[in-house]
C-alpha cells in the first residue's frame, strides 16, 4: 500500500455529502475512494469494489437516512471488517437510535467509532495522525 487510503461507503443520494467528505479527506492527505468518481461506467462495478476495499487502510460509513437501509454500504462494511481494518461511521440526519429503530441495528459498528458529521473535525485531526504513522 504506497498511500493511506479510506474508502467512503455511503448511499447513492449522499453522493453530493461523501463528495465533500471526500474533499476533506484529501485534506487530511488521505487518498479517499468514492465508487461514482473511481469507477467508470462499464467497469466491473464488484470486481473493483472489491479491490478497492482490499487496498483501503479504513473505511468511512455515512449512514443518514437513506443509506442506513443500502444494501452496498452494509457489504463493504462487512468487506472491511473481515480485513480488520478501522471503521468510522459519520451519521448525519439520524443517529444510532433511528438505526437500532430501523431493525438493521448497529452490528459490528463500534460506539467508539461512532460520531455525527458535527465531529468530523476530530475524525479529520485523528485521520492525520494515522497518515503521518504509516509513512514512519
Amino acid at each position: 500500500m504506497s498511500e493511506y487510503k479510506v474508502f467512503v461507503s455511503h448511499g447513492s443520494d449522499d453522493s453530493w455529502l461523501a463528495g465533500q467528505i471526500a474533499k476533506e479527506i484529501k485534506e487530511a492527505e488521505a487518498e479517499p475512494f468514492l465508487d461514482e468518481t473511481h469507477i467508470p461506467k462499464g467497469a466491473n462495478f464488484k470486481k473493483r469494489l472489491h479491490e478497492e476495499i482490499a487496498d483501503s487502510s479504513e473505511l468511512l460509513a455515512l449512514f443518514t437516512p437513506w443509506s442506513m437501509k443500502r444494501s452496498w454500504v452494509w457489504i463493504e462494511i462487512g468487506a472491511a471488517w473481515i480485513r480488520e481494518i478501522p471503521i468510522v461511521a459519520v451519521f448525519y440526519g439520524m443517529s444510532v437510535n433511528d438505526l437500532e429503530e430501523s431493525g438493521q441495528g448497529k452490528a459490528i459498528l463500534e460506539d467508539i467509532n461512532i460520531l455525527a458529521l458535527n465531529e468530523f473535525t476530530t475524525y479529520l485531526k485523528e485521520l492525520a495522525s494515522r497518515v503521518e504513522e504509516a509513512r514512519e
